[in-house]
């Protein structure tokens, strides 16, 4: 009989071992299933040289989770729905990128400014550099700001009401967007699902009722974009990429997909990963 060690009495470490590698394994199958839009279960098998029945287990779960939709003989990506409206998937995808974005677009922000932030896993990371300044305003819909916001001892907080959306994990609805209509606000800080070529896609219609709101009560309008969502379409336009002054993007975005937006006057700022 052969003897199996474990790296600690109890197994915590075997478990978090494979909780990691699992961890990776979906992120590889959600990114190749956006990319390529369909990909099969043999494909997955072989590329992550696991068996079909844990890829049909991946797949589960994160159709469960709503990334994706499983179909016969593989997966595919559901962009012109709830395709990536899942807060936690969203919350950990091209988190450099993210990051990287957000502290660019958050030197658009300056001491005193009213800053208006959406509800997106990127916008989220300016908080941080806007702790930074002095006598800052920030106005949002999105609990994780919220609650980010709250901690920090130099920011004030404004937040929009309204009917509050599990999945987004934000306020939307009337109130949200009439609450907006009575503000003013110096900097916005604004995410969306897509970009293809001069037009703002967002896959969820009240999100984007309230981003449209929020354009209408700012003065300077920042769109932060990793460049996953580029040269790609979700169900409902926001409106064009003009009615934003800047783009920030990370330095992996294509230059063919920016060309459109500096065509139509906006200011791309690109921010080094």
């Amino acid at each position: 009989m052969t003897d199996v060690t474990l790296e600690s009495p109890d197994g915590e470490v075997t478990r978090a071992r494979f909780a990691r590698a699992k961890a990776t394994r979906l992120k590889r199958i959600a990114d190749a299933v956006r990319l390529e839009g369909f990909i099969s279960v043999d494909t997955l098998s072989q590329d992550l040289g696991v068996s079909r029945m844990t890829v049909h287990r991946d797949l589960d779960e994160l159709e469960k989770a709503r990334v994706l939709r499983k179909v016969r003989g593989g997966a595919s990506a559901e962009r012109s729905t709830t395709f990536e409206s899942d807060f936690q998937y969203r919350a950990n995808a091209a988190l450099r990128e993210k990051k990287a974005v957000a502290h660019a677009a958050a030197a658009l922000a300056s001491d005193g400014d009213v800053v208006v932030i959406g509800d997106s896993s990127t916008t989220s990371h300016v908080v941080p550099d806007l702790a930074a300044l002095t006598n800052v305003t920030v106005v949002t819909n999105f609990l994780p700001v919220m609650e980010s916001v709250a901690r920090e001892a130099r920011l004030e907080l404004i937040s929009l009401g309204g009917q509050f959306n599990p999945e987004h994990r934000a306020f939307v609805g009337l109130l949200c967007e009439q609450a907006l209509s009575t503000l003013y606000a110096d900097v916005l800080f604004a995410s969306s699902s897509a970009l293809l070529g001069s037009d703002v896609y967002h896959q969820f219609e009240p999100i984007v009722k309230v981003k449209q709101a929020m354009i209408r009560s700012s003065r300077t309008r920042v769109l932060l974009l990793d460049h996953t969502k580029l040269g790609r379409g979700a169900l409902h336009r926001v409106g064009p990429v003009s009615d934003f002054t800047h783009v920030v993007v990370d330095d992996q975005a294509d230059p063919e997909q920016l060309a459109p937006v500096r065509d139509a006057g906006v200011e791309v700022i690109v921010a080094p990963v």
